[in-house]
């Protein structure tokens, strides 16, 4: 692909099944997804690129001076599905969880030809629409993981994760540590801070008109930046996004609750496909 980005590819061959594009969240990367993609394999072709900043993808480029870093971002998404396009003559689903369903929400709004479906998993969307991040002045109620990456090992990293979440998928825990040593600090730092787009406006666009983009947002009830007024506020700036809301689920849904998770996305996914022999126009 003509990324610059580190891009991991399973399943089944492009040619022949329906795209994924996987678009993780802050501190992960694309290898931290083995347990849907053992689900999602059988049935799909599965991208999965680590985010600028982090995994094995490099950060800032002297050309992105003064860009701000999500459109940097939705840049390099959409660079992969115009070669996706390119490759398939198919439109691609995107999934994206947190940061990367962010990224997604743009990516579908401002290039609905390229997308045939997208699912945010809660993504960073809350009220008040501007201002502060309200996320980063929530209490935590336990330790983060992350706050101890510069100094704890891949294997003192996987034993917190493993005592604070012992039903996220075993295979999963070792690429989320090694994820966490490998993220560019600054990098992540300097997009805490950049001014970010309001949201309803963009879920406005990615549903409304003719070139409308089918939409699942999935959240929980638990510790999550999607709540209760943020739904509400989605439901009446775009009435056209289906909300799934998992009782439970924390803001990893898809680790809290895989059974309910998949029952919901994987059948989004299998409606939204686009047939392997439709070409889609340019």
């Amino acid at each position: 692909m003509g990324t610059d980005l580190f891009v991991r590819e399973f399943g089944r061959d492009a040619a022949e099944a329906p795209v994924v594009l996987i678009l993780h969240g802050a501190v992960e990367s694309g290898a931290c997804y083995g347990d849907a993609i053992r689900r999602w394999g059988d049935d799909f072709h599965i991208v999965a690129p680590d985010a600028r900043g982090h995994g094995r993808s490099p950060g800032r480029l002297p050309e992105h001076e003064g860009v701000p870093s999500t459109d940097v971002m939705v840049q390099d998404a959409i660079d992969i599905l115009e070669d996706l396009l390119e490759e398939t003559g198919r439109r691609t689903l995107i999934v994206g969880h947190s940061m990367g369903a962010r990224i997604a929400a743009f990516v579908a709004a401002d290039a609905p030809h390229l997308v045939a479906g997208v699912v945010l998993e809660d993504p960073p969307w809350w009220v008040p629409e501007a201002g502060p991040n309200p996320w980063l002045s929530v209490e935590q109620t336990e330790k983060d993981p992350f706050d101890f990456a510069d100094t704890a090992s891949v294997d003192e990293l996987i034993e917190m994760q493993r005592a604070q979440k012992p039903h996220w998928p075993e295979e999963e825990l070792r690429p989320l540590a090694e994820a966490m040593k490998a993220v560019d600090i600054a990098y992540m730092e300097q997009r805490v801070h950049e001014k970010r787009r309001i949201w309803t406006p963009t879920a406005r666009q990615i549903t409304v008109g003719p070139t409308g983009v089918p939409a699942l947002l999935v959240t929980g009830t638990g510790d999550v930046i999607v709540d209760k007024h943020s739904r509400e506020r989605l439901t009446a700036v775009a009435p056209g996004f289906d909300i799934i809301v998992i009782e439970g689920a924390h803001h990893c849904v898809r680790r809290d609750r895989p059974v309910e998770y998949h029952r919901h996305v994987d059948a989004f996914l299998r409606e939204n496909a686009p047939s392997v022999g439709a070409v889609t126009p340019r």
